[in-house]
């Protein structure tokens, strides 16, 4: 649960920085313009801090895509993050570690589980750090005489500041005289007007949670200064500009003395005096036309930069699917996607006319196949333009892409495999290092593996996450996957001597479907004893070898064991407490 709240605020948190750096790009541009209009440009920033959500439009001026992490980047086998723009992209897939089942947790999984808490530990220290700057400025404030309504004088303090939300204070220091006490009077007057006593609170709180971006402090800090700033802007419009000196004189006198209410987001008071003050004297009332070109600047700002991208319908690559049925006459073949939310649905008629049709073998360059090649059951990679929402969908592919059966032959490095071998399944390191050689069907997941080690009979379990539109798929012996799930458990059950079962687990996270291979069915199969099979890499070639033979259709796939388990409805509850780790 932390961790998916983890990946959706690191989604807003990084959508959130390329909007802080649109404003400050912005600003640049507003730099003549009255203050008002860069402190506006912020409300864009408090949304996208504060939103998990947005609207798409074609007018959004995001460069980036609004998710760019998947709440699934934790179960896939190579985690990739997709932000809509390459370089980024490049940048930070370079650096997310692979799944390997080396230990029973995906590496990226104990990343987030570790990151996660240390945010959660670093919004504790700063809610902390401000309810005690808050408890020791409230005791400085016991002897602060009223001066009038809301008004409050003490000479315990050396600026000036509004506290409190619903029923805000204002607090003078008792050296202003009477002019002064005025002008600043007046400005924290109109702070409570705008409330911006509320907006600094938010912002505090929304820095305390995304405490772990730097444009989020940079964002605080310069919508603060704008804030002030702006502030000024209103009371010299209001009182003229004869006031100008004076009111700086009266900053002036608020700029010495110690910062009493630093890191306090219910009492805030006055910053950079230098800048406010040069501000104050150079501003001047704005002409028609700089008015103008400002408001016109930030409503599109804020339009452009509170929408997301919206996806043109366009062209997709590497839609995975599996073959339901070839139609070779009206060269189509139907097929259904088996990725979480797959854009062609459950089922969808494509066309292959004028289509590369190619395999991969051993991540070697692709090879040209026919459509005799394919067979159904068989798992394709897509390469489609737009899709036509109908039902069926129908789709044009540009490239089909196969993983054939026979490429299994090829998947298993001899070397590697009996180097890893072991004499126990209690050995983790081992039998992760197995587990991490061994090929993944397409549209699965890896998760994680568990070993059964206190009693018989001794057992390695593989867990994999399946969408649960595509769970179902798998409840039947003759699924594509079936094939590579009986491959992989004889490997184990030759390498691991005493291994009696290899359980495979598919699960959506609320149902599962368990196979279970023991060794009497491996020994069966190969006719023999399977476990003579890893005695050296030569007798390993051969087992590969027969298993090549029986996948390609020489010899029959081997059946099941009797204990095969098909489960579909247990709850999440029940899945955890069957777990064995």
């Amino acid at each position: 649960m932390l961790e998916s709240v983890f990946l959706q605020l690191l989604n807003m948190s990084i959508t959130a920085g390329i909007v802080i750096a649109f404003v400050l790009v912005v600003r640049i541009v507003l730099q003549k313009a009255p203050k008002v209009f860069s402190y506006m440009l912020w409300s864009v920033v408090l949304f996208r801090l504060i939103c998990p959500f947005s609207f798409e439009s074609i007018f959004s001026l995001l460069p980036a895509k609004a998710n760019a992490i998947s709440q699934d980047i934790l179960y896939i086998q190579t985690p990739k993050a997709d932000t809509g723009i390459g370089v980024i992209n490049h940048s930070v897939n370079a650096i997310l570690p692979a799944a390997t089942p080396q230990t029973s947790a995906n590496p990226l999984q104990i990343w987030i589980v570790i990151f996660s808490h240390m945010w959660l530990l670093g919004v504790a220290a700063l809610l902390v750090y401000s309810l005690i700057a808050l408890f020791r400025l409230n005791k400085e404030l016991m002897n602060a005489t009223l001066y009038r309504d809301n008004i409050f004088i003490s000479s315990r303090i050396d600026t000036a500041f509004v506290m409190g939300i619903f029923c805000p204070k204002i607090y003078l220091p008792s050296n202003l005289n009477a002019t002064e006490r005025n002008y600043i009077l007046l400005h924290e007057q109109t702070h409570i007007k705008r409330l911006d006593h509320i907006f600094k609170l938010i912002s505090f709180l929304l820095l305390c949670v995304h405490w772990f971006n730097p444009f989020v402090w940079g964002a605080f800090f310069l919508s603060g200064k704008d804030m002030e700033m702006s502030c000024d802007e209103a009371v010299i419009k209001r009182l003229g500009d004869d006031v100008k000196k004076d009111y700086s004189a009266s900053l002036l006198t608020l700029a010495t003395g110690r910062r009493i209410v630093s890191g306090t987001p219910l009492a805030f008071g006055e910053g950079d005096t230098k800048g406010r003050i040069r501000n104050v004297l150079n501003y001047r009332k704005p002409r028609f036309w700089t008015v103008f070109v400002a408001v016109l600047t930030v409503v599109l700002v804020v339009t452009g930069l509170t929408t997301s991208p919206k996806d043109l319908p366009g062209g997709f690559a590497g839609v995975n699917a599996t073959i339901l049925k070839i139609d070779k006459s009206n060269q189509t073949i139907t097929v259904k996607g088996i990725d979480t939310n797959s854009p062609i649905g459950d089922n969808c008629i494509v066309s292959w006319k004028d289509a590369n049709l190619q395999t991969v073998i051993n991540k070697e360059e692709p090879i040209i196949i026919s459509i005799d090649y394919f067979s159904e059951g068989d798992h394709v990679s897509l390469f489609i333009g737009e899709i036509q929402e109908s039902y069926p969908t129908r789709a044009k592919a540009t490239t089909i892409q196969l993983e054939p059966r026979e490429t299994i032959i090829t998947a298993y490095p001899i070397k590697d495999l009996w180097n890893a071998r072991t004499k126990y399944v209690g050995d983790n390191a081992a039998v992760g290092k197995l587990i991490g050689l061994l090929p993944v069907p397409m549209g699965i997941k890896y998760d994680h593996f568990e070993l059964q080690t206190s009693s018989p009979p001794y057992k390695v379990t593989l867990v994999y996450s399946v969408p649960t539109q595509s769970l179902s798929d798998y409840n039947s012996e003759s699924s594509a996957a079936s094939d590579t799930f009986r491959a992989n458990a004889l490997f184990l059950l030759a390498l691991i001597e005493n291994a009696d079962e290899v359980q495979v687990t598919l699960t959506d996270g609320s149902q599962k479907i368990e196979f279970t291979n023991e060794r009497e069915w491996a020994d069966n199969t190969v006719e023999g004893e399977v476990a003579d099979y890893g005695k050296s890499p030569e007798k390993l070639q051969e087992l590969i070898h027969y298993i090549g033979s029986e996948t390609t259709g020489e010899a029959a796939p081997p059946p099941y064991s009797k204990n095969t388990n098909y489960s579909l409805s247990l709850s999440a509850e029940e899945l955890r407490a069957t777990e064995m780790i």
